[in-house]
């Protein structure tokens, strides 16, 4: 940005010059100070002048001019507004095994984004009474993997798209007792992207920032915001309620 304002200057700096420069040589033409011949060579000396500059920005600049019009540029998006969610058929009873979501990067732009890393930078827990302060779990610093050939770094083509799943919610699960106890429940559980492990779900909201760099763009950051009342459903259209899913660029 700071080279392309530098460029701007001088190019009005060069037009504000050359509009001084053809009213006084306008004026000194009408004065008849000088012959028409003269001024004309005059006016060719100054867009020789105007074109030596130009090509002087230009060797210096060339990189950042052609970055301009050649350039990475991400749409970033949930792939479902509400949930995806898993079924098993228990006697013609269906019911989810798990609901989620995942982000899909779209890259816009006209040329490939290479060498892109996705990272978990930070995430927080709140509880719905407490949207102010909130508990911050550790986060490790390796790159996330794709999930493409156990990846950690890809390209995304020019109008092409990746997409990683960036969350499950796990439903309750029955566990009988082998020495013949009451069974146990398990209660809900989440899996985000980044962590190692599952982890209880609670009633409140997790955030969880990502980054996503790259070697021909600029980090782009998202948000990602999961919102739990603490009520489990056994079907999507009943559970999106109870269970909200949000991604924003910050």
């Amino acid at each position: 940005m700071k080279t392309i304002n530098i460029i701007a200057i001088l190019v009005i700096g060069g037009l504000l010059g050359l509009s001084f420069l053809f009213k006084w040589g306008f004026k000194v033409l009408v004065d008849e100070s000088v012959s028409k011949m003269e001024y004309c060579q005059f006016v060719t000396n100054i867009f020789e002048a105007i074109g030596t500059c130009a090509a002087v920005i230009v060797a210096l600049f060339l990189n950042e001019i052609r970055a301009c019009f050649r350039k990475v540029s991400f749409d970033i998006a949930l792939g479902c507004e509400d949930l995806f969610e898993e079924l098993e058929d228990t006697g013609g009873t269906k019911r989810a095994l798990k609901y989620y979501n995942y982000i899909q990067f779209f890259n816009k732009g006209n040329i490939n984004a290479h060498n892109c890393e996705l990272y978990l930078e930070n995430a927080t827990f709140f509880l719905l009474e407490d949207n102010k302060n909130g508990d911050f779990v550790s986060v490790g610093n390796e790159p996330i993997n794709w999930g493409y050939n156990r990846s950690s770094m890809i390209y995304i083509p020019s109008h092409g798209k990746k997409s990683v799943r960036v969350f499950e919610m796990i439903a309750p699960q029955q566990q009988s007792d082998p020495n013949g106890k009451e069974d146990s429940t398990t209660p809900v559980q989440y899996c985000f992207l980044g962590f190692i492990r599952s982890i209880e779900a609670k009633k409140g909201k997790w955030e969880l920032t990502y980054c996503l760099n790259t070697t021909n763009a600029k980090p782009v950051r998202i948000k990602l915001s999961v919102t739990w009342t603490g009520k489990w459903e056994q079907r999507q259209t009943d559970m999106k309620r109870f269970l909200t899913v949000k991604i924003e660029k910050v």
